[in-house]
């Protein structure tokens, strides 16, 4: 059997909504709209007025007088909220960012966008875009992972992806919601350099290459200072320096005054009411204190202005002012194109991280394959997924769905397991005696754990949000330790929301991570079993024991949000967040970020950079030196000159995705704008590129996994010099020598299998998107060199 295509194309089967407009049009558009506004109709643009309790989770009352129909804003990252099981339950963002895959990141947004718009909802409250700086945060599987860039390239994609479709992108929560407790009444202390470069860093992204829509503010404080009250944050940082034009609404109920709020760059007050609840309806921090405010001179008239021009500005930007859907949140959108999208992101999001003596993909040798542990069984469903009792497609909170059906992985897997006339038993408990009988005799046990977590105002099994602890959940680890000692060919899949302790990894053969998948997650995680698809999924943050990482999240007391009184999450980390620890402290990982094995073997060669005015090109070829077809994920990393204090080691910024034939070579050339190539200097309060000494740029298959370097002076123009790799002391943890797997090739078995696996609830379709739709790959062309956006570097 020949696999199906890692990077084979899910068709996108609707247009862009809208031409796209420039952000000088939509103002002049706006302004000319604006200009007969009254105060009370400005108002009524910037105060939410339902407070959830209408259709939508957001709502701004419509301006009959203007032909204004309102708004709808609506959650959320992983597909429409409170759909009633209409819309597509799509993969967590997490699983989104483990493709390393730019044409994927953009057709998710675009797929979403899509469900977003036929429903007549404004505004996708989504992408999230925080950095994962704990692993037990509870909110780390709706956002990218633990580094910026990775955070802002699929920011980028997704918000074009979402934004393509005449719909709002809401890049969120800005900033420093890093973690659940006290939420609401906790302070983010993070150093002025960190602040910039690692959490503001992917929404200058979203911004400045995504042009995003919209932004919401976060509930938490930073250095002290509310989010919704930070006017040097708000207006100075994010309207001001970044150039933001969109409008930025607050989290829900995370504004507790007027003056300060309102005054300090919020435009938006969600959803409306002072607290939670019907009773708060209309009765609002803003409405009309604003009015009373401006009569009272504590801000001026312009601030009013400024806010309800901002809002119809982006409405304007987004075509919505005209001819938009009426709002109807149970349109049926649950395509079967929507179905294999989710499938294939699913399925290329799996992390495959052991595999030794080839134990997968399963082959036909293999009669008797055992399923043990709840996780494998169908889910329970329950209000935003309060609940963990079966397999766990997404995490809890807001940032979920209402599920019309989630594939369990037992079905899909007993359904694709008749092909090849292999039995199936299962034991579908999380006893370790029953699963250890059930195993005894199977040719192969594949053991389903899980652990879960969420958004505070939930607690499930005693985690409020943020997770008590890494191991895994309804003891999980004593079920592996069991099946283990009477199988010795055990494979584990872990659903969680990102590291879990793996006291069992010597004693397993096979890992495999499938995060959160979406509805899809039994199809998807059988197609890899299987091998009908070759795993290229890889970490978006590192992966170790708790006590390794430099920070964590705290327990503290419930406080009341908008207090005086704030839990205080110090970020003495600084720089230092993920893998950038790891290198400084020189602590061995469980796996690396970007660590991701295949079914084939991959060798990297032939690196060259080149210092352009543009930035830094880098040149390389992959070979897939295996048997089998798979996609490589070249990763760029670079050490800064040496001028650079006090920095890491190695920073992540650059990496492509290449499907190759056994055998293939493929030449790739990736560029580090300028943007990257400089630090934030918090003397000159600006970032700025170093005009002296070298770079060292390194490639390779993850953080440890690094096998090219060369270095480049950081002048444009002076010739680079390549290094002996082996000089450099990075152990290669990739794996992939002792994970190859050899199938029998057929040309069309693999589209086949995939066809007649999903047929009603998924399609294999061709690639049939137009080239003014499809994201741009971080890869340097003739005609993309013009186009590349400088960095104006200032001084004193």
């Amino acid at each position: 059997m020949k696999f199906a295509s890692a990077l084979s194309t899910v068709a996108l089967l609707f247009v862009s909504k809208s031409i796209a407009m420039t952000w000088e049009e939509a103002d002049a558009k706006a302004r000319e709209w604006c200009a007969d506004l009254t105060n009370e109709e400005k108002i009524t643009l910037t105060t939410g007025r339902e407070n959830m309790q209408g259709i939508c989770v957001g709502s701004i009352d419509p301006i009959e007088r203007k032909g204004f129909k309102g708004l709808c804003l609506q959650d959320g990252p992983a597909g429409v909220r409170f759909a009633e099981g209409s819309a597509t339950s799509w993969q967590a963002a997490i699983n989104t960012a483990s493709t390393f895959d730019r044409d994927l990141y953009y057709k998710v947004g675009a797929a979403q966008g899509n469900e977003f718009y036929q429903r007549g909802i404004n505004a996708a409250l989504s992408p999230a875009m925080n950095i994962q700086r704990a692993p037990a945060s509870g909110r780390i599987w709706e956002s990218y992972g633990e580094d910026p860039f990775l955070a802002g390239q699929v920011g980028i994609q997704v918000i074009k992806g979402i934004q393509s479709q005449g719909v709002i992108a809401t890049a969120k929560h800005f900033v420093g919601n890093d973690q659940e407790n006290n939420r609401g009444a906790s302070s983010s202390n993070i150093p002025e350099q960190a602040l910039w470069e690692v959490y503001i860093d992917p929404f200058y992204r979203a911004i400045n290459d995504g042009s995003v829509d919209s932004v919401m503010s976060s509930y938490n404080a930073i250095n002290g200072t509310y989010s919704v009250q930070n006017k040097r944050l708000l207006t100075d940082v994010l309207k001001g320096k970044m150039g933001f034009q969109g409008f930025v609404m607050s989290d829900w109920w995370s504004i507790y005054d007027v003056e300060k709020s309102f005054g300090a760059g919020m435009d938006m007050d969600m959803p409306g009411g002072k607290y939670w609840g019907p009773d708060f309806v209309g009765d609002s921090f803003w409405g009309e204190h604003i009015q009373e405010c401006i009569d009272k001179g504590i801000f001026s008239q312009e601030r009013l202005d400024d806010a309800a021009l901002r809002i119809v500005r982006s409405l304007i930007k987004a075509g919505q002012l005209e001819d938009y859907p009426e709002v109807n949140l149970t349109v049926d959108t649950l395509t079967k194109e929507n179905i294999a999208l989710n499938r294939k992101v699913a399925a290329d999001s799996t992390v495959l991280l052991k595999n030794d003596n080839k134990v997968l993909p399963i082959n036909k040798k293999v009669k008797k394959i055992a399923i043990i542990g709840k996780d494998a069984m169908p889910a329970t469903f329950c209000t935003d997924m309060q609940c963990a009792n079966g397999t766990l497609p997404l995490g809890w909170g807001s940032g979920t769905t209402d599920f019309k059906y989630v594939i369990d992985p037992l079905s899909a897997i007993t359904k694709r397991a008749k092909k090849d006339k292999i039995k199936v038993v299962s034991y579908g408990e999380d006893d370790a005696k029953g699963g250890a009988a059930a195993a005894k005799d199977a040719d192969l046990a594949i053991v389903f754990v899980q652990a879960d977590s969420g958004e505070e105002y939930i607690t499930v099994e005693g985690n409020k949000g943020d997770r008590l602890d890494l191991d895994l959940w309804h003891g999980g680890n004593e079920l592996v330790d069991a099946v283990a000692s009477v199988n010795k060919n055990t494979i584990v899949v872990i659903h969680a929301p990102g590291p879990v302790n793996v006291p069992f990894i010597d004693k397993v053969k096979g890992i495999v991570f499938a995060g959160f998948p979406g509805q899809e997650t039994g199809n998807a995680i059988a197609d890899v079993l299987f091998g009908d698809v070759n795993p290229s999924g890889h970490l978006p943050y590192t992966w170790a024991p708790r006590e390794d990482y430099p920070t964590d999240v705290k327990y503290d007391d419930a406080l009341p949000g908008g207090g005086e009184e704030k839990t205080q999450y110090d970020y003495d980390e600084g720089l230092f967040v993920g893998y950038r620890w790891f290198d400084k402290k020189e602590i061995e990982p469980t796996f690396a970020f970007g660590y991701g094995l295949s079914y084939t073997t991959f060798e990297f060669s032939d690196i060259v950079a080149d210092m352009t005015e543009d930035g830094l090109y880098v040149t390389l070829t992959v070979k897939n030196t295996g048997d089998v077809a798979g996609a490589a994920v070249p990763m760029i990393f670079l050490s800064f000159p040496e001028s650079v204090k006090d920095y890491p080691v190695r920073l992540f910024k650059g990496f492509d995705k290449i499907m190759l034939e056994a055998g293939q070579s493929e030449k790739t050339t990736i560029l580090i704008d300028n943007h990257d190539l400089s630090y934030y200097d918090v003397d000159v309060k600006d970032f700025v590129k170093p005009e002296d000494g070298e770079y060292t740029v390194y490639a390779g298959s993850n953080a440890r996994d690094l096998p090219l370097k060369v270095t480049v002076s950081a002048a444009v123009g002076d010739e680079n010099e390549p290094n002996d790799s082996e000089d450099e002391e990075i152990p290669d943890v990739s794996g992939n020598d002792e994970d190859v797997k050899e199938v029998e090739s057929d040309e069309e078995a693999g589209e086949a299998s995939v066809e007649e696996e999903q047929k009603n609830d998924s399609a294999d379709v061709e690639d049939e998107i137009s080239a003014d739709e499809e994201p741009k790959k971080d890869v340097a062309s003739a005609d993309t060199i013009k186009k590349v956006r400088k960095c104006i570097v200032k001084k004193n």
